[in-house]
Order: C-alpha cells, then sequence, then structure tokens
C-alpha cells in the first residue's frame, strides 16, 4: 500500500521561522556583548602596556616625556646666536609615543628616529598597539593613534585670563620642544621645560590619570612626508587630552567640553585636526577634540600613573575628573564653580569615578 507523505503546513513554517528568529535575536547580543568585552580587554591590555613603557621610562630616566618632544644629535650643527638651537637638519620634534620606542620592543625604530643628517624623514609605521579594536583605523598601514597622555590645564580655559603657561601641578605631560628651529613658534619656546616624573605626582600615582582613549586623534606623528614640516603648532590636543574649570568669568562650556561629549564632532565644517594647519595654525578652538572619548559603552577606558586600568564612566562629575588629571592639588590652578581651589577641596574616591 502507498502512504501519502505530509509536509509542513504553511502555519507549522511560521511557527518554526518565528522560534528560530526569537533565539537568534535572544543570542545575538549575547554575541555582541562578547566580542566587545574582547575588543574592551585589548583595549585595556594596550593601556597597560603603554602605562609599562612609561613606567619603565622613568624608573630608568627618572623623567617622562612631553605630549611633544625635541630629539637632536648633540654633535649637529646649531643656528647663531642669541638661540643657538640646533638646526633642522640635526634635530626633529615628536610625540610622547616616540620616546617610548625604546620602552616597548621597537628600538630599530627608535634607531631610525634619532640618526640625523640624511635628508630624509624617519619611518611611521602602523602599530597595532597604539589602536582600539573598538574604533578601528580609517586606512590600514597608517600611524594611527587611538591614546593619548594626561596633558593638564586646556589652553583655551576661559579661567585662564591671557595665561599661556604650563604648570606642573596641572598634569603629567607638557610641552617640551623649545627648539625654535623645529616646527612652528607656539609662544611657549623661552618658557622653563617643565620635566616631570613619577616622584612629583603629589596626589599619588593611583589618584592620578596618566593615559586614556580618544577617538579624534590622529597620527602619531606630525604627518608622513616630513614632520619636521609640519605647520600644526605643539598643542596639547594632538597627543594628549586635557581638563577645564567649570565655572568663573568667561566661561563657556560646552556640551562636547565633556567625556565623550561628542564623538562626532570632528564631522563639522571646522575640520578634523589633521587639518588644523590650515586655519592659520591657531588650534586651541579645537580643544574640544581633547576630552576623554571612544566606542564603548558609557564610557572610556583609561590608565592611572600607579599602573592600573579602570574604566571611567561618561557621567563622572567635570570636577572629580579635573581632580583626577591633576598631580599636585596644593599648587594646581583647579577650582569649583565657586572658585574653591583644589587645595581645599575634598580629594575624589573610588566610587566617583568608578
Amino acid at each position: 500500500m502507498r502512504h501519502a507523505r505530509r509536509g509542513f503546513t504553511l502555519v507549522e513554517l511560521l511557527v518554526v521561522i518565528a522560534i528560530i528568529g526569537t533565539l537568534v535575536a535572544l543570542l545575538l547580543p549575547a554575541v555582541q556583548s562578547a566580542r566587545e568585552t574582547a575588543r574592551g580587554n585589548t583595549c585595556r591590555n594596550n593601556l597597560k602596556q603603554l602605562t609599562l613603557a612609561l613606567q619603565n621610562m622613568d624608573s630608568q630616566l627618572k623623567k617622562l616625556p612631553g605630549y611633544s618632544n625635541e630629539l637632536y644629535n648633540p654633535n649637529g650643527q646649531k643656528s647663531g646666536s642669541p638661540t643657538l638651537n640646533f638646526t633642522s637638519a640635526y634635530a626633529r620634534r615628536c610625540s610622547w609615543v616616540v620616546r617610548c620606542f625604546p620602552y616597548m620592543e621597537e628600538q630599530p625604530l627608535w634607531d631610525a628616529w634619532n640618526t640625523f643628517g640624511t635628508g630624509t624623514a624617519p619611518p611611521a609605521p602602523a602599530i597595532a598597539g597604539l589602536t582600539c579594536p573598538t574604533t578601528p583605523p580609517d586606512a590600514q598601514g597608517q600611524p594611527w593613534l587611538a591614546y593619548v597622555g594626561n596633558a593638564g590645564w586646556a589652553f583655551s580655559d576661559g579661567t585662564r585670563n591671557g595665561d599661556t603657561q604650563e604648570y606642573a601641578a596641572n598634569g603629567v605631560f607638557f610641552d617640551l620642544n623649545k627648539n625654535s628651529n623645529v616646527g612652528p613658534m607656539d609662544s611657549r619656546e623661552s618658557s622653563p621645560a617643565i620635566q616631570m616624573s613619577m616622584t612629583q605626582i603629589v596626589d599619588g600615582t593611583t589618584k592620578t590619570l596618566m593615559l586614556s582613549e580618544n577617538l579624534h586623534t590622529f597620527y602619531w606623528t606630525y604627518g608622513l612626508t616630513n614632520n619636521d614640516t609640519s605647520q600644526i603648532l605643539d598643542n596639547k590636543l594632538l597627543f594628549g587630552f586635557i581638563w577645564k574649570n567649570t565655572g568663573g568669568s568667561g566661561v563657556n562650556i560646552a556640551d562636547y567640553d565633556r567625556i565623550n561629549g561628542d564623538k562626532f564632532y570632528d564631522k563639522l565644517s571646522t575640520g578634523p585636526p589633521d587639518t588644523m594647519e590650515t586655519f592659520g595654525g591657531d588650534n586651541t578652538k579645537y580643544e574640544h577634540y581633547a576630552y576623554p572619548s571612544s566606542r564603548h559603552p558609557g564610557g572610556v577606558n583609561v590608565a592611572f600613573c600607579g599602573g592600573q586600568i579602570e574604566f571611567m564612566r561618561e557621567a563622572i562629575d567635570p570636577l572629580v575628573y579635573g581632580q583626577l588629571m591633576t598631580s599636585n592639588s596644593k599648587k594646581s590652578k583647579l577650582v569649583d564653580s565657586n572658585g574653591v581651589p583644589d587645595r581645599k577641596l575634598t580629594q575624589p574616591s573610588d566610587d566617583q569615578y568608578h
């Protein structure tokens, strides 16, 4: 006898499809969460390795790099009196990343950057540990940088009232390019070099920020063809992150002047940081870029000078954020909205930024 073969009815197929769709909907967030966790762990490991490099540099040299630095051949030619600076053929400026090369297993690259007089720019390759997997580079093979150093008090802060100086108590990384022959003049050439070290962090290394993520950072160099001819000024926002006072006369804190403020600010008509030299070199107005930012949900990964890596929530109080950036609360320029100086404020506890 022949038996009729019965197939699935339309209703049964729809039920099966609905069940599969429900399972996918339930599993997809878990898969995405697992992927983000893995990317976040890679990002935190990158920050850990960079912090170790900085700590090793400080241990050996008893000093930390600036966000901008000068490299030079001590036997090279100098310009005439009264500056007596090394000529551009025997000197170049570089970021804090370059100064860390000997301490992050990049000795050949460091040697190339310390070779002068050849007339060619040093190499600027892509380095995997300098990018966050959550924010992949716009193009492969370029020297992208996703991490920046604690550069302290913003030059564009309205409470400065024309003060263009840097102060050691306000951060960790400072402008150490004092050679007027290397890069455009930024008005700080005559100011004393602030040579920071771990021993100068009075507030404690576990209470002072060292590194952070930043979506708007460009390269770890000043350019690709010749880093010495770039007309971008030595400024905090290129390789550092900043804080501003939230109160006082003439202060205008916009929505993007905070952690994860406006992640798409560099899409505006003013252009991203790498085009700043087309705006006459005045890039203090672009310091909105210099606040910590990331694609991680709810905050950014940061590293403290003591070596611990934390996830700082974007809803952190701006005053607490500023306190974590100053290295010496007794002398810093930080004040609260009522003008009370940092030295008289209660120092932040762990639960205020976790």
